[in-house]
């Protein structure tokens, strides 16, 4: 057994378009130990999402990826889609989605779809076995009369309700490691606590690997071992939850801290970062930052910063850490 369940070597995303190739990701990197969990963090627009559309190579089709990703010692971008289905997706890995409405095919119950999965990723034929089991996984993301909601058709749920559901079909199959696109975005303050609470518990209960991905690092802070910060496609800074929360070195990671509320600061207006996230057909030269930076060098407009270790399992991509 491998001591890391997943790793990411050099990740480079490109989507072709009739206006012009999208750098979506740009060389990332990172590894995953088995029972861990990291959170993707950055503006919309910054690759979160490709990464794990990737992970499971589920992109579409004007996608061009470079670059390793090995799952439990296997390259998954160089086998067939064959062994992907077979082996990997379902089994290995799971997605869950930021809008569970757009989850499930409204004209299929809850159970029906949840059975599908099973029979499809684990083999199990015998009705009555599936149905136990669906059933049983429904009470495990507690929702209540699990019966009801197996013969339920989307519409009749909730939103909470359809993501604690997504989130027993993603886990039905046993994988390993769970992605979390946004799961608690389009929910309100208290479901959102709720579906965080429940993916600790259940990360606890299925030794889970977790790849959380957000743009908001206080949510960050409340389920993940490691953040990865991103912007515009690049890695800034990587490491344990509580040293980037507490000494961000990035400008970019000092500026997303600002902007989370805090019911203790007092301020008469909430901060925000001027500019936006440049176009990603055409990125600018050297950081990608550098336009909305206020620490910003000559360097930084010439060349692309490279991540640097500057204290153990803490990374930086920065001019500033490169100098040293």
């Amino acid at each position: 057994m491998t001591k890391y369940l997943l790793e990411v070597n050099n990740l480079r995303v490109n989507y072709y378009t009739l206006e012009g190739i999208v750098k979506a990701v740009r060389g990332v990197s990172f590894r995953l130990r088995r029972g861990e969990s990291l959170c993707l963090v950055g503006e919309s627009g910054s690759g979160k999402s490709t990464i794990g559309l990737t992970i499971i190579r589920a992109l579409p089709q004007n996608a061009r990826v470079e670059g390793n990703i090995i799952i439990d010692g296997v390259d998954i971008l160089r086998i067939s889609e064959e062994e992907m289905s077979r082996d990997i997706r379902g089994k290995k890995v799971s997605m869950i989605f930021q809008d569970p409405a757009a989850t499930f095919n409204p004209l299929f119950t809850i159970g029906e779809l949840m059975c599908d999965v099973m029979r499809h990723h684990l083999g199990i034929k015998d009705k009555v076995e599936l149905r136990k089991r669906a059933i049983e996984m429904l009470k495990v993301v507690g929702l209540p009369d699990p019966e009801r909601v197996f013969n339920s058709y989307p519409h009749e749920l909730s939103g909470g309700m359809l993501q604690r559901a997504a989130i027993a079909i993603a886990l039905s199959t046993n994988p390993e490691l769970l992605i979390a696109d946004e799961p608690t975005t389009m929910l309100d303050v208290t479901l959102q606590a709720q579906i965080l609470d429940l993916l600790r518990k259940l990360k606890s209960k299925f030794n889970l690997s977790l790849i959380f991905i957000t743009h908001n690092l206080g949510v960050a802070a409340e389920i993940c071992d490691r953040i990865l910060v991103m912007y515009a496609g690049v890695p800034f800074e990587e490491g344990p939850t509580e040293v980037i929360l507490t000494r961000p070195l990035h400008p970019y990671t000092k500026r997303l801290l600002e902007c989370v509320p805090r019911a203790h600061r007092r301020i008469s207006r909430l901060r925000y970062i001027p500019g936006m996230l440049p176009d990603m057909k055409n990125p600018p030269p050297g950081c990608p930052f550098h336009p909305r930076c206020d620490e910003c060098m000559d360097v930084c407009k010439k060349s692309l910063p490279l991540m640097v270790e500057v204290e153990p399992n803490h990374r930086v991509a920065c001019h500033k850490f490169m100098r040293r």
